[in-house]
């Protein structure tokens, strides 16, 4: 799986835009990354990978695999190793340390945002299906009913580089270049854009706490 931060963070080490990453190197409406006919990753050449800099979330943890209950419970496991991966596996240390080491911390962040805002989105498209609401406020960066999460056309949630230049030419602005800051606004206009649908289906009471165990 792969998220629309990863996706901008690998476009950019690549020097082409999101839009251009999802057509070229993605599958499933933008959300897993596309292999070579041997199995191999897209990105893997003879002596590196492509996109190291700004690997994703999957590619950090190994050879570590993380798993989250049902009770909010994180656990880690050790992967088999790979016949064809040059990494090192070592008992020395902490899963924290190499956590750490990898620089993992901020994409747990976006995964946790992106998901509260997934599960809250679901939850409102949902009541409109149910009560056949079909005015949705349009906010410019962020997909209607129709193309969002669950719906026919996941990239266009998934291209923060489309979303934004929408969102900031209606606010009059530019979007922004650094890659966190790009991140950041693009969880804001989605929250807006679900602030405004919700205050649209009468202030539907939003749980997040609830949501997580959705």
């Amino acid at each position: 799986m792969a998220g629309p931060h990863e996706i901008l963070g690998m476009s950019r080490v690549l020097r082409i835009n999101a839009t251009e990453f999802l057509a070229l190197y993605t599958d499933n409406r933008g959300t897993t990354l596309r292999s070579e006919e041997d199995g191999r990753c897209v990105f893997l050449t003879a002596s590196r990978c492509r996109v190291h800099p700004r690997r994703p979330l999957v590619c950090r943890l190994y050879p570590l695999g993380r798993t989250i209950d049902e009770r909010g419970e994180e656990r880690f496991a050790l992967f088999p190793r790979q016949s064809d991966c040059e990494s090192e596996v070592g008992r020395e240390g902490t899963v924290g340390s190499f956590l750490e080491s990898q620089g993992v911390g901020r994409y747990l962040d976006w995964s946790r945002r992106y998901g509260e805002l997934y599960r809250r989105m679901i939850g409102l498209l949902d009541q409109l299906d149910a009560e056949g609401e079909l005015d949705v406020p349009a906010d410019p960066g962020v997909p209607g009913p129709e193309e969002g999460l669950g719906r026919p056309n996941l990239s266009s949630w998934q291209d923060i580089d489309a979303s934004l230049s929408e969102y900031c030419a209606a606010k009059g602005s530019a979007p922004p270049r650094d890659i966190d800051e790009a991140i950041d606004l693009h969880l804001r206009a989605i929250k807006e854009w679900l602030d405004d649908l919700e205050s649209q289906l009468g202030g539907i009471r939003h749980d997040p706490e609830g949501a997580k165990g959705a």
